[in-house]
């Protein structure tokens, strides 16, 4: 399922969340199956806030990448559907005029 990663952190944190952020690729790069498949870069809404759009083959995964960033950062996951034409099959199931 797919995810889009909130995450915001204090500026007067950068040092914290540059370290937290060099453990998190050895993790992935180690680990890559215990971790949630990034699908974009970093984005930045504002200093210290953004988000990740991240997909997740389990919850195992979400809580990997949560408990890693838990002492840096606050974060939330959202799930979110995409259009197109697994949507538009189940739309037209459900929705017959």
């Amino acid at each position: 399922m797919k995810f889009i990663w909130y995450w915001e952190w204090k500026w007067e944190d950068y040092d914290k969340e540059m370290k937290q952020g060099e453990v998190m690729r050895k993790a992935i790069a180690e680990n890559p199956k215990q971790f949630p498949k990034m699908l974009t870069n970093t984005c930045f809404t504002e200093r210290g806030k953004g988000f990740r759009l991240i997909e997740a083959d389990n919850e195992e995964q979400l809580m990997n990448l949560a408990f890693l960033w838990q002492s840096a950062e606050n974060w939330k996951f959202e799930p979110y559907l995409e259009a197109g034409e697994t949507m538009g099959k189940i739309w037209g199931k459900w929705n017959k005029s």
